[in-house]
């Protein structure tokens, strides 16, 4: 099979370290907020990508981290007045409620970076005894000058410095431009404690991390000094992923990773959909209307590489065609099979296999799921004619070879999760059934919170409206009289 890597720019034949094992690590989210729709694209790009890798019969050691401490986080938590743990606790909890949701696989590690801080100060120390830091006033800086190539790997289009493009270079850093460092290039590996801010001591006073080191550190703690699959979206690639490399390659001496994977974004009006442009509509928000199904549907019909654009009508396409899925899986579950035999359903039977190998085929070159799925779309289509129009009877064989197929589709693209309490999908409803069957639980919860506070059980009624809350629906408690 073949990825794109986008340290060669080009396609390559997937090789790794040691056969039949892959070491991955993804870039996670920094948890100062709910996810968006464009965390969502990254999360289900490399769940896409991890399943894929198991079905090939590889055993993956994926590693996806969460940054819960910077800037960012440190001035949500002032403004909410909170301790910047409380916030970063309760964000790691809402992401991976949603994650559940949209039925994201478990990765191996999920480390935070207050958990590594001893390593970072340690693994800091090293690169200023190998001469490739220096400190300035409390904090530390990776000297650029000190690894020749920082400038030809994952180039942008223009590698000139201009002053448009100087806060690439500060934007993770608290000083002004040129400010202590030696080289506009140089970026913070330990930056000096501002007052009020969360710090941790370390041999050059108080402070915290930089931007970049974190995923270094976790990479080399829980993956080693080379890694085969480095994954992130295609904003992390100037300047994140280029700093990691040069900090983790001048202090193991080793190639970092072998191959570089960059996921596509969302796109609101031709720009970026993020929470600093304002511009993001959350998961939890969007889920109050479309089945979170919908929504993975929606993310993977567009290549990983690609992006996404995102209105308010965009996934309707993708929810008539995902139900129009389950209505099929419904219509075959329903079929009463005998032991009839047609040169139709022959063909049939040939076309699921043909199918499933044109999937694989579309997967095994850079995961291109547009192809893929257009394949099953196909078949489904191929299906219902046989059903509805030509009222073709099947046979064990069809629904055995079906099945299959359906089972196969949610291992690598994980949009059938309901596979997961049956091994054959019997229990699945028609979309309407399901909408209306999730509404009647949602009544009922509501009904029991209103009991709950009737009897003064706050407690019990606010972790029901909190949780509710995560899933997109927001309660309005009256007082009680």
């Amino acid at each position: 099979m073949k990825v794109y890597n986008s340290l060669t720019f080009k396609k390559e034949e997937l090789k790794t370290l040691e056969p039949g094992k892959v070491k991955m690590y993804v870039c996670g989210v920094t948890v100062y907020g709910s996810p968006h729709l464009g965390h969502a694209k990254s999360a289900v790009a490399f769940d896409l990508i991890h399943r894929y890798l198991k079905y090939k019969g590889y055993e993956v050691n994926i590693v996806k981290n969460y940054t819960d401490i910077d800037d960012k986080i440190i001035k949500a938590s002032q403004e909410n007045n909170i301790d910047f743990r409380t916030l970063s606790n309760q964000y790691i909890e809402e992401y991976e409620e949603i994650m559940q949701l949209l039925n994201v696989e478990k990765d191996t590690h999920n480390p935070r970076a207050t958990d590594v801080m001893d390593l970072i100060i340690k693994f800091t120390q090293e690169l200023i005894s190998k001469g490739n830091a220096y400190e300035r006033n409390g904090s530390v800086y990776f000297s650029v000058q000190s690894f020749p190539k920082y400038n030809t790997i994952l180039q942008r289009v223009k590698e000139n410095l201009k002053e448009s493009e100087e806060e690439d270079y500060v934007t993770d850093q608290d000083t002004a431009f040129g400010e202590d460092k030696l080289d506009v290039r140089d970026f913070a590996l330990w930056k000096k404690m501002k007052e009020g801010e969360p710090f941790w001591e370390s041999p050059w006073g108080k402070g915290r991390p930089g931007w970049h080191i974190e995923c270094s550190v976790m990479i080399l703690n829980f993956l080693g000094q080379t890694i085969d699959i480095h994954g992130g979206g295609q904003d992390l690639k100037f300047p994140h992923h280029r700093n990691e490399i040069a900090q983790s390659e001048s202090y193991s001496g080793n190639i970092f990773a072998k191959y570089f994977l960059h996921n596509g974004y969302v796109n609101v009006n031709n720009e970026k959909m993020s929470k600093s442009l304002g511009n993001f509509f959350t998961v939890a928000d969007i889920a109050k209307n479309y089945d979170p199904m919908v929504i993975r549907w929606y993310l993977i019909s567009s290549h990983y590489r690609s992006s996404n654009n995102y209105n308010s009508d965009s996934l309707e396409p993708a929810k008539k065609t995902y139900n129009r899925l389950l209505n099929t899986i419904k219509k075959v579950n329903d079929e009463e099979f005998t032991d009839t035999k047609s040169k139709q359903l022959d063909n049939l039977i040939e076309k699921i296999g043909d199918a499933k190998t044109k999937i694989i085929e579309a997967m095994d070159d850079d995961f291109d799921t547009p192809v893929a799925l257009a394949e099953l779309l196909t078949l489904f289509r191929e299906i219902n004619k046989a059903l509805l129009q030509d009222n073709l009877k099947i046979n064990r064989v069809f629904k055995d070879r079906f099945y299959d197929l359906i089972n196969f589709s949610e291992s690598i693209f994980g949009i059938f999760p309901f596979l997961k309490s049956s091994s054959k999908p019997f229990s699945t409803e028609s979309a309407n059934e399901k909408d209306n069957l999730i509404k009647n639980l949602i009544n009922l919860i509501i009904e029991l919170r209103v009991k709950l506070r009737e009897k003064k059980i706050y407690d019990v009624s606010d972790i029901i409206r909190d949780r509710l809350k995560v899933l997109g629906i927001d309660l309005e408690d009256k007082k009680v009289q």
